[in-house]
């Protein structure tokens, strides 16, 4: 039997329900499938081979092999510096702000332009990178959806600048900050990493072209209001 409830009765709302984010979960899914296919390749042949196919390099350029400009960002490093029980920090330093912000954005912006974004993020990222490293070896090579996650952390902090969201410094220390705060914070760092040469094994500059890319994309498009968003 229903029963009507009484006019001015306190209840609580069911909190809104919005739709499944169908795109970021097939990036991370597709994502981490290629990057267990990495793995069990090295296990049986002793080679990243497939890392070494999709990776972005200036002789994957000169080659014309142009569609590794998006394949690099689904391949992640199987050592991380020079040790191999590292070898899930590459991918779950990336999944993880894809899996916290990327249903939020792809909610705001809708779920093509959230794909163009991410696609957009990783092509503008290898290129900056590029033109940055003109001079480099042969050898030389970008792996990793960093740069396309770079994008997608520009794009939020963008258009929900006050949101606010919990990040765990070095995945212990909780820090409470704005979405806008995050981004300039992460940003930040890119940009002192390559003024001071910290990890220079990192593709800082690429970082800083995805988050560039990110920032005027959401710009150009006319994503819902975070208040439309956020209250369901």
């Amino acid at each position: 039997m229903n029963e009507e409830i009484p006019p001015g009765y306190p209840y609580m709302m069911p909190p809104p329900r919005r739709p499944i984010a169908w795109v970021t979960l097939g990036l991370i899914g597709t994502t981490v499938a290629v990057f267990l296919a990495q793995l069990h390749w090295l296990h049986l042949y002793g080679d990243d081979v497939i890392g070494d196919t999709l990776a972005f390099s200036p002789q994957a350029w000169a080659d014309h092999r142009y569609w590794t400009l998006v394949t690099y960002a689904w391949a992640h490093a199987v050592v991380m510096f020079d040790n191999p029980s590292l070898y899930w920090l590459h991918i779950v330093s990336n999944m993880i702000p894809l899996y916290c912000l990327g249903p939020a954005l792809e909610g705001l912006i809708g779920r093509w332009r959230y794909l163009g974004l991410y696609l957009g993020g990783a092509i503008a990222s290898a290129l900056v990178w590029f033109v940055f490293n003109l001079d480099a070896g042969p050898d030389a090579g970008i792996i990793g959806a960093s740069g396309a996650v770079f994008a997608v952390i520009a794009g939020i902090g963008t258009v929900a600048p006050r949101e606010r969201v919990t990040v765990f410094l070095l995945y212990v220390l909780p820090l409470n900050m704005s979405m806008r705060v995050l981004a300039l914070s992460i940003c930040g760092v890119e940009a002192a990493s390559i003024l001071f040469h910290w990890m220079p094994e990192i593709a800082h500059s690429a970082h800083l072209g995805g988050a560039a890319f990110g920032f005027l994309y959401v710009l150009a498009v006319k994503p819902k209001t975070p208040v439309e968003y956020f209250a369901g």
